[in-house]
């Protein structure tokens, strides 16, 4: 897992869907895709549950959010 995935994660739940995302951190939505599915392939489970509306968490998804939250916030303060 990668500080970059967190924040790709964190966005991608903020913004509601990957394509919201990928213009709000200036990166490619294919990026942000497959970061994504990285954490869910790390994790074995799945984060978010994607339709044609977005996004939303699942259970797993909202730990990981709090904690990825909390993780960012603590990186914040320390730069």
């Amino acid at each position: 897992m990668e500080i970059r995935q967190l924040r790709y994660f964190v966005g991608v739940v903020e913004a509601g869907s990957f394509t919201k995302a990928a213009g709000f951190l200036n990166v490619a939505q294919s990026a942000l895709s497959l970061h994504v599915r990285q954490l869910e392939q790390g994790f074995g489970t799945q984060l978010l549950i994607r339709d044609r509306t977005g996004v939303s968490v699942t259970a797993s998804g909202a730990k990981l959010l709090e904690r990825a939250r909390a993780i960012l916030k603590e990186i914040r303060l320390t730069e």
